[in-house]
């Protein structure tokens, strides 16, 4: 257990008997440290604490978060939590880490720089010396369990691998990395145990089996998909019972054809190895998209794109349709703005968030129709040339990348009316070529 400062946190244990969940133990955790479960699980089932039920050893077991602490607020996930083999000894390795921290990969330096994240004020502090990556590292991305990161290095063609110290953030490299990728990789994905690199040179998608222990990417048959031309953003739907039916969906923005492809991810729950494309990818959408964001409207789920076009900088709309997972523009779309480099929504999709050249800019999301409309007290100046926009796990904090300056600014995140703050000791210094910056 590590990284917990606030309350309330519950882990609970639970039997998969057959196909039926059963909670067997709740654990409260009030502070950092190792806990133990009290109910046991071997051959002659848990104890009385399950009455008439059996739970034997060989069957399946999980750790999962029950209640997520408060005061301040926190995120916690665990690692190791399920075992769907016989059990027969006492199982050691189940971590849960609540601390959150963020990353800045920095393409003259070829190195990634780490920060802790304050839990109470959002504050950057740094972890360490910048860590070596391959050449001119661009996107990141870490595991849901944040026990690794990934690191795509546009020049060097490949993906850096990284374990993280749980209670530091720290970066170690992970054994065998870097791992070859296609030309450029431009873009990452991850889905449980399952990371898809966006190649911008060659026009395609690598995709990876990633051992949830060591962290190594193995590459699946076939390795590679067909995309656009230049795909450079994608974004993941993880879908639910009735959306996609569990299946989640891989939207990549090709900037060079100015389009969006769409994929089933039919191998991101089991054995299998699969994409199928969705019919009628690509879709139409404007040109130069440097993200993607979703949405809730609309009775269901809405993507949004913005399209840095210079001076006819515009923000693209789409309806998800829920069975077959196909973009249509929705009215009112494209949204014009005077200029726009990036958009982000917050945790619940109620708010998007869009730079555009020194101001944040803020819009609170139309339930029923998916429009955009202007929050009040914005635009927000942040002195400098706003790039990228990150929103933490919390959400309770946003950072404004500011490439010329070399630095991230922070705000507090008001969940209940979209409203931005200035976080104390903000702006952080995060390294003059910094391009890409995010939090886990």
């Amino acid at each position: 257990m590590s990284g917990l400062v606030g309350q309330g946190l519950v882990l609970k244990l639970y039997g998969l008997n057959y196909v039926r969940p059963q909670s067997l133990d709740q654990l409260p955790i009030s502070s950092n440290g190792h806990y133990d479960f009290t109910t046991t699980i071997g051959t002659n089932g848990p104890n009385a604490s399950v009455a008439g039920s059996f739970y034997p050893a060989t069957f399946d077991y999980g750790v999962e978060i029950a209640l997520q602490p408060h005061s301040p607020t926190q995120r916690c996930v665990v690692s190791d939590s399920y075992r769907n083999f016989a059990i027969t000894a006492n199982v050691t390795d189940v971590g849960v880490v609540c601390g959150e921290f963020s990353y800045s990969t920095n393409t003259a330096d070829n190195a990634i720089s780490g920060f802790s994240v304050d839990a109470y004020t959002g504050a950057l502090v740094s972890v360490g010396p910048p860590v070596a990556a391959g050449r001119s590292p661009y996107a990141l991305v870490s595991s849901g369990d944040k026990q690794h990161l990934y690191v795509a290095n546009t020049d060097s063609n490949d993906v850096s691998a990284f374990a993280v110290d749980r209670s530091s953030g720290e970066l170690t490299t992970v054994p065998g990395s870097p791992f070859a990728a296609g030309t450029r990789p431009r873009a990452l994905a991850l889905f449980r145990s399952t990371l898809f690199v966006a190649n911008a040179g060659s026009d395609n998608l690598s995709v990876y089996r990633v051992d949830q222990k060591s962290g190594v990417p193995t590459l699946w048959s076939p390795a590679s998909y067909a995309t656009g031309t230049g795909p450079s953003v994608m974004a993941i739907e993880p879908g639910n019972a009735t959306f996609g039916g569990f299946t989640p969906i891989l939207y990549i923005a090709n900037a060079g054809s100015n389009d969006i492809s769409a994929f089933w991810l039919l191998g991101a729950h089991g054995p299998e190895q699969a994409l199928e494309s969705v019919v009628g990818s690509p879709f139409r959408s404007g040109s130069s998209v440097t993200s993607l964001a979703f949405g809730a409207a609309a009775g269901g789920r809405v993507l949004y794109a913005a399209n840095a076009n210079g001076v006819d900088a515009t923000i693209s709309g789409f309806s998800i349709d829920p069975n077959t997972a196909a973009l249509t523009s929705l009215p009112g779309f494209p949204f014009a703005l005077p200029s726009c480099n990036y958009i982000a929504t917050d945790q619940t999709s109620t708010y998007l968030y869009a730079t555009a050249g020194t101001n944040v800019l803020g819009y609170s999301i139309d339930r029923q129709t998916g429009a955009l409309i202007p929050l009040p007290g914005f635009p927000v100046a942040v002195g400098a040339n706003a790039d990228s926009i990150g929103i933490d796990p919390t959400n309770q904090f946003l950072y404004v990348r500011n490439g010329s300056a070399g630095t991230v600014i922070g705000f507090e995140l008001n969940a209940a009316t979209g409203e931005l703050t200035p976080m104390p000791g903000s702006p952080f210094a995060v390294g003059k070529s910094a391009e890409f910056f995010a939090t886990f």
